[in-house]
Formats: C-alpha cells, sequence, structure tokens
C-alpha cells in the first residue's frame, strides 16, 4: 500500500518509473556502507527514488575537510556523526523512510546484521578501509546478495556489479589468503579502474599520498559515482535489464568525455593486470610501511 503522501511526494518520477514500480521501491531496502562523499550522495538520491528502509554504516564524525564533495558537510554539521546526519536528510525527504544505524561502522560483529535483511548493497566505503571491506564481500557471498561498487577519480567515476553468480571480488581483484594489506591495496588500486582514464591528467605522486594520507577528490566525481550507483541499484530492483557485472566495468570521465565500459576475463590476473600491479608496487613499495601505519 502507498500512501497519498508518498506517491505525491515521488509523483514526479512517474513516466519514467511506472505506479507499480514507485510502489515497489517503497518497500525495498538497501544497505549503504560508508556515507561521506560517494556514499551520502548515493543514499540521497535513493532517497529522492522513493526507496522505503536503509542500513547505514559509517563510524566517522563530519570535518571540515569533508566540505568540498560530501553531501552532508556544513558548517552546522561538523563534529556529528555521518550515519546521524544522512538519517535526518533523507528523513527530511521522505518521513517515512526507515533507516537503521550501524555506528561502529562494518565489524566482524555487525557484518552479518547488516546485510541480511537488504535487497541489495553498496561499497561506498573509504579507499582504504580494506579489512571492512573484505568482511563485506564475504557477508554478501555468504547472504547472497548483490553489492554495487563506485569510486570517484578525478572528474570521472567507476561502477563495478558483483552479484551471487558473477565472478567474486576476490577473483576479480585477485585477492588470496594471506596476501598483505598493502598487496591488497594495490590489486584494489589497480582492478578498480582498468582503463586509467582519469590518470591522463591526475597525477598522483607517492609523496603527495604520504603527506595527506589520501588521495584527492572533488565533488562531481562524487556526484557521478552517486548517479551510476542509484542508476545501477533502481535497475537491479526493478529488473530492467541485465546487469553487467564482473568481469565487466564501467568508468565514465565527463573532463574528457570518455564512456568506457569493457570485460576483465581473468580479473586481476590477467596478464596485463599483472604487469600494472608490478608497476605500482614498485612505484609506491618504498612507502609501504608509512600507507599501513596510516590505515592502522
Amino acid at each position: 500500500m502507498t500512501s497519498n503522501e508518498y506517491a505525491k511526494r515521488f509523483s514526479r518520477n512517474i513516466g519514467i518509473l511506472t505506479e507499480a514500480e514507485q510502489s515497489e521501491l517503497k518497500s525495498k531496502s538497501v544497505a549503504v556502507a560508508g556515507v561521506g562523499g560517494l556514499g551520502g550522495q548515493s543514499l540521497v538520491n535513493l532517497a529522492r527514488m522513493g526507496i522505503g528502509r536503509f542500513s547505514i554504516a559509517d563510524i566517522d564524525i563530519f570535518d571540515t575537510a569533508n566540505t568540498n564533495r560530501q553531501i552532508g558537510a556544513t558548517q552546522k554539521t561538523k563534529g556529528r556523526l555521518k550515519v546521524e546526519v544522512l538519517t535526518e536528510m533523507v528523513q527530511e525527504i521522505n518521513p517515512e523512510v526507515e533507516v537503521r544505524e550501524f555506528r561502529n561502522g562494518i565489524t566482524a560483529e555487525s557484518v552479518d546484521e547488516f546485510v541480511k535483511s537488504c535487497d541489495i548493497v553498496v561499497d561506498s566505503l573509504d579507499f582504504f578501509c580494506l579489512s571492512a571491506r573484505r568482511l563485506l564481500y564475504d557477508a554478501c557471498e555468504r547472504h547472497k546478495k548483490t553489492v554495487i561498487l563506485s569510486a570517484p577519480l578525478g572528474f570521472s567515476a567507476t561502477l563495478h556489479v558483483f552479484s551471487p553468480t558473477s565472478m567474486s571480488a576476490n577473483e576479480y581483484f585477485a585477492w588470496r589468503p594471506g596476501m598483505s594489506t598493502f598487496k591488497q591495496l594495490i590489486h584494489f588500486s589497480v582492478g578498480i579502474a582498468p582503463s586509467g582514464l582519469h590518470l591522463r591528467y591526475l597525477k598522483l605522486s607517492k609523496e603527495m599520498l604520504v603527506e595527506r594520507g589520501t588521495g584527492p577528490s572533488i565533488a562531481t566525481g562524487c556526484t557521478l559515482g552517486g548517479s551510476l550507483v542509484a542508476n545501477e541499484i533502481l535497475i537491479a530492483l526493478l529488473k530492467r535489464r541485465p546487469l553487467f557485472e564482473a568481469p565487466s566495468f564501467t568508468q565514465f570521465d565527463p573532463y574528457l568525455g570518455v564512456y568506457r565500459r569493457g570485460r576483465l576475463f581473468f580479473g586481476n590476473r590477467g596478464i596485463i593486470q599483472k604487469i600494472k600491479i608490478a608497476f605500482a608496487h614498485r612505484y609506491y613499495g618504498e612507502f609501504e610501511k608509512r600507507f599501513l601505519d596510516f590505515i592502522k
């Protein structure tokens, strides 16, 4: 049953969506891991599409450095928990929405509870949160949940879909048991954007990354990624078309005017990816300890 207020609130979606599809979205549940830049934008987009239930996980608070790109970051929200602020935002959009907060983030104790009752999962965890990311994907495999992953890279954003029937994240990124955290990070960075469109203009010096403890990010990249994620989730929930699942990948860069979609049939185990991984390991290897200190 769809309330009159709900129908009116999302009436402008009709024509792009059918009334039956809009009503169906009200009953759907999405779990969003990380509600900062891309995750916060994804969450707000999905709320405006009429999704009725969310689980959101993040341990962080908003600070001044988030202002350039994170939808919940303002002078008024500085120092407040991101999950608390984003819950208020989506409830102001749709007072009927249900939000479950996981204020301790993705942990071994909470991850199964986080994913088991949702229809689909968003991986918008921070780039360096590898332990939480591995926990998330392992739980999604156990509970047979599809994960939508996007990364804002310069003015571009990527898109990956890992479903119960696709190549797994472990296979795609070639993560192995016993692999060091630093090697996992290298594998993730190489696998996330095989086309590397952003590298034509984005210079990621190792010295800058180590000094700042993070990479550069801009609002339009996060906004674009949040749109790619929300669209793919809508398509998945309404079964509008088959998903472009792993080993497929997508990267769209409006700055270059380039949209690239491809398939890594062997994931990071392919010869070209292995060469990229070896090069990245040599380039960043001298700073391994400092990267690991930051991750901790």
